[in-house]
């Protein structure tokens, strides 16, 4: 009874969390990449430009339950806010924590600045972040149990990660790499590992013959990647953003590692601690973005959450420093939720920056500094683009021998996710994996076209290409947002074709 009573407490947590990440969302619109990953769920495959398969799942069972809306976007990383709080719970238990660890590790999930961040927006990583920590759960549950059926979930759960974010692929190697240096590399004579590994293989390869068939995107995708971000990765800001994404829990994991190394009742565990500085060492080697190791977080949170347990054994001392890292991670709550309006955030912004002296949050992965934080800059503007396109699509003298033409992928999503109750034609892009959905060729002829772009991209071939075919362009509307990353996009009419459109499209289609 005492311990249902426990599960209660920390299921609560978990609900709170889900509750944290719901409603402020409101405050702000769609974030840039919700608006992709809603866009793939209308062209259902087994793979895309730039992600595996299972966000577009999620994102069409969401869609199919709940229309499209913010609340649409936001249940699914909402609810597996709560369910990862409860889950990192259970490792602190199989770890032999008592309650108040578990309380604790619930708690650290629910309000350490980056798993906030990652929980407020739908994209790959709030399961990437599920996924890694199910998987640490099921390896510290199979050293408990030596139940050889964990083995096999362990496959299947290895499997659905893979079509959710490919950067599981780094655990697995640190933990193939650091398993053969313990007691545990009897693991790989047992034969359940390899049923695992073989279900692991079906799930995986609708995937991986989709990579085949199109010529593996998903390397072009890392080649773009390196040129226009990793390279710009710096290797000590790398590291000083682990410790800044773990605020305000990072003053209990640093003391909780060296606790989980010496705690001889740990010492079973201690190669976890092994895999995770692996993990940070290769994507640390490979310029990976910092928050890439985010699955490792929770884990980390319960080292801390153990080592509070036993370094503050009183109730009454452990209970104070817990109360007082739930302050500063409210105090930090605005820094990973929009719980106010656009301005008001970017007041709190402004007065982060002058009490701390720390500025971090607002620059951008081009090096930019903004009034908002990228994440936050991202999720506005959409809405007036949508509004201004429907403006210049209504003013089409023949909508069936015209069509919208985006820039970029957000652009395009806005179209295709809010355009909705502007009742817009699904835009064509090069951009993303919209390239894999453009025409080759129209059934009539092109006479008008509405051209969505961002200052940013009018040196770009294609609107040169454009600008140059038709007679005549129109401009129609500026995003007025300049708190929005698309702050003074422009949305074009371009009207009187020099020549035959279909001839021209295939020479710009050639290039994809």
């Amino acid at each position: 009874m005492k311990n249902n009573y426990r599960y209660l407490i920390i299921a609560l947590i978990g609900a709170i969390n889900m509750a944290l990440h719901m409603f402020p969302g409101y405050n702000f619109e769609y974030h840039r990449d919700e608006l992709l990953y809603f866009s793939l769920c209308n062209h259902l495959d087994f793979g895309y430009a730039t992600t595996p398969p299972l966000v577009a799942y999620m994102a069409y069972l969401s869609k199919s339950i709940f229309g499209y809306s913010v609340f649409s976007v936001r249940f699914f990383p909402a609810l597996f806010s709560g369910i990862v709080a409860f889950l990192t719970a259970m490792i602190a238990k199989e770890l032999k924590g008592n309650f108040k660890s578990q309380l604790l590790s619930a708690i650290g999930v629910t309000g350490s600045l980056f798993l906030v961040t990652i929980f407020g927006v739908f994209t790959p990583y709030y399961l990437d972040v599920f996924f890694w920590t199910l998987i640490i759960y099921l390896i510290v549950k199979f050293i408990n149990t030596e139940n050889n059926k964990i083995l096999m979930m362990l496959g299947i759960v290895i499997g659905f990660s893979f079509l959710n974010k490919y950067n599981v692929l780094f655990l697995i190697t640190a933990i193939l790499l650091v398993i053969p240096f313990t007691s545990h590399r009897k693991i790989f004579s047992n034969k359940f590992l390899y049923i695992g590994l073989f279900l692991a293989g079906i799930i995986v390869s609708p995937n991986i013959i989709w990579q085949i068939t199109h010529q593996f995107p998903v390397i072009n995708h890392m080649k773009e990647l390196k040129g226009s971000q990793l390279d710009n990765v710096n290797r000590l800001e790398f590291i000083i953003e682990q410790l800044i994404f773990l605020l305000p829990f990072t003053f209990i994991v640093l003391p909780g590692i060296i606790f989980f190394l010496i705690e001889k009742q740990l010492k079973e565990y201690r190669f976890l601690i092994s895999v995770s500085a692996v993990v940070l060492l290769l994507f640390l080697l490979l310029k990976g973005k910092s928050f890439y190791t985010a699955g490792l977080f929770p884990f980390l949170i319960v080292t801390g959450a153990l080592f509070l347990e036993i370094a503050f054994a009183r109730k009454y001392l452990f209970f104070s420093v817990a109360g007082i890292l739930v302050v500063i991670s409210v105090l930090l709550l605005p820094l990973g939720l929009p719980l106010f309006k656009p301005i008001k955030m970017a007041h709190y912004f402004d007065a982060f920056a002058s009490v701390t002296g720390a500025d971090f949050l607002r620059k951008d992965e081009d090096g930019n500094y903004r009034k908002l934080s990228q994440v936050y800059a991202d999720m506005l503007g959409w809405n007036e683009i949508t509004e201004k396109t429907s403006v210049a699509w209504m003013q089409l003298k023949d909508k069936n021998s015209s069509f919208i033409f985006c820039a970029n992928y957000g652009q395009a999503g806005a179209i295709s996710v809010i355009g909705n109750k502007y009742n817009l034609p699904e835009p064509v892009s090069f951009s993303e994996s919209f390239q894999y959905w453009i025409p080759k060729e129209f059934e009539n002829e092109i006479t008008e076209l509405v051209y969505v772009i961002g200052t940013d991209a009018m040196d770009s071939g294609s609107f040169k290409d454009l600008n140059n075919f038709f007679n005549e362009r129109v401009e129609i509307g500026t995003v007025e947002n300049s708190l929005a990353i698309e702050f003074d996009t422009k949305i074009y009419l371009f009207k009187n074709p020099k020549s035959d459109f279909n001839e021209f499209w295939k020479g710009q289609t050639s290039r994809y």
